[in-house]
């Protein structure tokens, strides 16, 4: 990969990447710092309709679970700055092969090759079952 592709990747990775730092200290704000009883907005932790409670659970539960996916993403960003570093970006983790550049534009933290990414859904979904 040239250097200039090699230079552009990194402002992207870098771009992505304080975003989502962004979004994780605005989701750490909203979620971990506030008790239950302020998310509810209710003067006791103790609500009076049970619909109350399962809306803020749920919110609860969706909010760390994109926070989770967000936090996976924040990481494979960090790898990827890494392999920028010490050359081995824009190859497969898993086989060696390079990954192609269609690949790295839409996905620029991926670490696999297209073939090698589908054996590992197709691994997991075998596991699943």
């Amino acid at each position: 990969m040239r250097k200039r592709e090699l230079e552009r990747f990194k402002k992207m990775l870098l771009d992505m990447k304080a975003e989502l730092e962004k979004d994780w200290e605005h989701f750490e704000e909203e979620n971990l710092s506030k008790s239950l009883r302020d998310q509810v907005g209710q003067v006791s932790s103790f609500t009076t309709h049970p619909a109350d409670m399962g809306s803020v659970t749920d919110e609860q539960e969706r909010a760390f679970l994109l926070a989770g996916h967000e936090k996976e993403i924040l990481n494979a960003i960090e790898r990827a700055l890494k392999r920028i570093e010490d050359g081995t970006y824009g190859k497969c983790v898993m086989c060696g092969a390079p990954i192609s550049i269609e690949r790295l534009k839409a996905i620029p933290y991926a670490e696999y090759c297209i073939e090698c990414q589908e054996k590992i859904e197709m691994e997991e979904l075998i596991e699943e079952r």
